[in-house]
């Protein structure tokens, strides 16, 4: 009887795996026949003179889909306050160890950490400021600055955080972001784009898009700065 129960289950299982894959197969041929590349095309004929992006990936994301976008860092500073609201400790302990009391960092790692720490920092720096010219941005170029940060905690375990004033910029920082974003209301009439008008240079819309990345950078990094550090204490 049980032997019975378990093929029929394995059959039911095999038979919907099979009708997803069929259904997936029709999809995508369906897909292919309605395919067109308009919106490619347009991106890499008009992406540079709408937002003085050269990084077309930058170009959507703080320009052409850029409401997402402050969705997303929206979601991030949601995720930060769920991880601290669900965190045992108090937000007023400031003393994180990265290590439980019981192990010693070896002095070898340590000083590997310092010489890798500036080298992380500098490169998550040069990730932001640059996003709009290669591959990169506040969101890539934040996660790195936030690692980096997190070595600090091989060097130095003793490191004293304040997660309530990390928090709090990150707040103020989420609401310059969208300040930033809503100048375009005043000078082309329309929210959240490129505050200069297509008719400047490249170089001068490319202002707005460092602006938003630095912005952004520093908010991923303080956020996740946050997440670290509340993870740690668990930790301990």
């Amino acid at each position: 009887m049980n032997n019975s129960i378990r093929f029929l289950r394995q059959f039911v299982l095999i038979a919907l795996l099979g009708t997803i894959f069929v259904a997936f197969t029709m999809s995508m041929n369906e897909l292919q026949t309605l395919y067109n590349d308009f919106g490619q095309q347009y991106f890499f004929e008009e992406g540079l003179s709408d937002t003085g992006s050269r990084n077309l990936v930058t170009a959507i994301l703080l320009d052409y889909r850029l409401f997402d976008s402050l969705f997303e860092a929206g979601i991030l500073l949601i995720a930060v306050s769920g991880v601290i609201w669900i965190s045992k400790h108090d937000i007023e302990e400031k003393n994180a160890r990265f290590m439980i009391d019981k192990y010693k960092t070896p002095d070898l790692f340590i000083t590997f950490s310092r010489l890798v720490y500036p080298l992380m920092l500098t490169f998550g720096f040069y990730v932001i400021v640059n996003g709009h010219l290669s591959p990169g941005g506040g969101f890539q170029g934040g996660t790195i600055v936030a690692t980096a940060i997190l070595i600090l905690y091989y060097i130095d375990p003793n490191k004293e955080t304040n997660i309530g004033l990390i928090v709090t910029v990150e707040k103020i920082i989420y609401l310059l972001i969208i300040v930033v974003a809503s100048i375009s209301l005043v000078t082309r009439g329309t929210f959240f784009t490129n505050f200069f008008d297509p008719s400047h240079d490249a170089d001068t819309m490319a202002i707005y898009l460092v602006i938003l990345n630095v912005l952004i950078g520093f908010k991923v990094a303080l956020g996740l700065w946050t997440i670290f550090t509340a993870f740690l204490k668990e930790g301990r």
